[in-house]
């Protein structure tokens, strides 16, 4: 098997716990129906939501987590193994030489001793069991974490392809810059030789030529890196010009449903973020470590069932050897009665490690409000900060079209007429850039209030 075919046989081990579970309910909710209202990146680009459901399985972040999610359940089966029996059995093959005190002969013989035991914990005051429920707890965090984690990867994926279509455009721009000055430098060059401008002139014309060639490689050069980066990011092959878009599409606002989520998320008395889930979980655990710290002074009893076999030699009846068999059954019972306080130290900080998480959590469930409230915010100043760059764009665009009537009449001259059409390539930059903040604004919002639809990606993978 290749390394291709084990990576997508792990990955299906992973999604089998996942669809076992009612995926995480008390923490992953489904979206509400105002979601659906609202634009997102992969919704207005279906280019980037075919990237995104790949990247579950392409994405080299997510193969380590998947990787990290076998270790999980590993753990668990750890876990668990302390409520069950443990059977060990051990053989021996010894050549002994034997004297008897007193005598000057020695005697030589073979044993072959062995025992078999079966031990089965019984009663430990609940210690195992809550060793048992730490496990489950534990992978349970570790799923919520490969599916917050997805959700953050997918965010830097929704990021860099916005940040991608913008630096196309740049490029564009840069290009188009490049032309318009070598043909200002030609113009240049024609009347420095009709003896129409200075040296001093052209040097001019010939620096901002050099520049922008500059700046045109420059950004050709970092088109290609972020092109690059992103193909790594999602695991895709490659990523050519044809599938990046040549623009961000427009997107619409209205507050109606940001504010209803905002204000159904602040009515909730357990916030179902993946840091207040993870919080919970850990306190939880925090509580069971407490349980059992307070256990480590009390007596253990376990069920034992052995069967033994040894060689032993009678020195008082001539120095006859035979054979001692034994077969038991019984109770043992393991006591520690004084570790030297080390028991109520463990107790002592198990206590203080659930208050400090219980703190953690106020503090926590306080910000959680805060961000939420403070996403809304954003999101409406990225809303109307677009809509201005989209009303100057538009007036730019309109005013090129007028310009270049004015030039087909002869009032404009062509250099004008690049000029304007620069000031249309930057107010579509800052148009586009307007767009991206909007539509990445929303997803972290969402982020923040656990409605992202995108981990929806991971409900289907069984």
């Amino acid at each position: 098997m290749d390394n291709w075919s084990y990576m997508n046989l792990l990955m299906k081990k992973a999604w089998i716990p996942l669809a076992a579970m009612p995926l995480l309910a008390c923490f992953l909710q489904a979206a509400s129906s105002a979601v659906s209202e609202i634009p997102l990146p992969e919704k207005i680009h279906p280019g980037l939501d075919a990237i995104l459901h790949n990247a579950v399985l392409q994405s080299p972040r997510m193969v380590n987590r998947a990787l990290q999610m076998e270790i999980a359940d590993n753990d668990r089966i750890a876990a668990r193994a302390n409520l069950l029996p443990t059977f060990s059995a051990s053989y021996s093959y010894n050549t002994a030489s034997d004297q008897q005190q007193g005598q000057t002969s020695r005697s030589t013989s073979i044993k072959t001793p062995y025992s078999v035991v079966l031990s089965q914990p019984v009663f430990h005051w609940g210690e195992r069991r809550n060793n048992d429920k730490i496990g489950a707890i534990q992978l349970k965090i570790a799923r919520g974490e490969y599916r917050q984690g997805y959700r953050l990867l997918a965010q830097e994926i929704r990021t860099s392809y916005l940040r991608l279509i913008v630096q196309k455009m740049a490029v564009k721009r840069a290009r188009f810059y490049q032309q318009y000055v070598n043909n200002q430098l030609k113009l240049q060059e024609d009347r420095l030789l009709k003896k129409v401008i200075s040296e001093v002139d052209i040097s001019i014309a010939r620096q901002n030529s050099e520049q922008g060639q500059i700046a045109l490689e420059r950004v050709e050069f970092e088109f290609e890196n972020a092109k690059h980066s992103f193909a790594r990011l999602a695991g895709t092959g490659s990523m050519t010009d044809d599938a990046i878009p040549d623009s961000i599409s427009e997107a619409t606002y209205s507050a109606g449903p940001y504010d209803q989520m905002l204000a159904d998320f602040l009515s909730q008395k357990e916030p179902p973020t993946a840091a207040a889930f993870d919080l919970r979980q850990q306190i939880d655990i925090a509580n069971l470590n407490y349980a059992s710290a307070r256990t480590r002074l009390r007596p253990k009893v376990n069920a034992v069932f052995a069967l033994t076999q040894d060689e032993q030699s009678n020195y008082l009846n001539s120095g006859s050897k035979y054979t001692f068999s034994s077969r038991y059954a019984g109770i043992s019972i393991n006591w520690t009665i004084f570790d030297g306080f080390a028991s109520n130290a463990a107790t002592r900080n198990a206590l203080i490690r659930r208050r400090t998480l219980e703190n953690d959590y106020r503090q926590l469930t306080e910000q959680l409000a805060q961000d939420a409230q403070t996403g809304v915010k954003q999101i409406n100043f990225a809303a109307r900060n677009m809509a201005i760059y989209d009303r100057l764009f538009v007036s730019n665009q309109g005013y090129l079209n007028t310009t270049k009537e004015d030039f087909k009449r002869g009032v404009k001259s062509d250099a004008e007429v690049g000029q304007v059409q620069l000031n249309v390539y930057d107010a579509e930059l800052n148009a586009n850039n307007a767009r991206a903040d909007y539509l990445l604004q929303i997803s972290s919002f969402l982020g923040t209030l656990n409605e992202d639809p995108i981990v929806g990606n991971l409900a289907d993978k069984t």
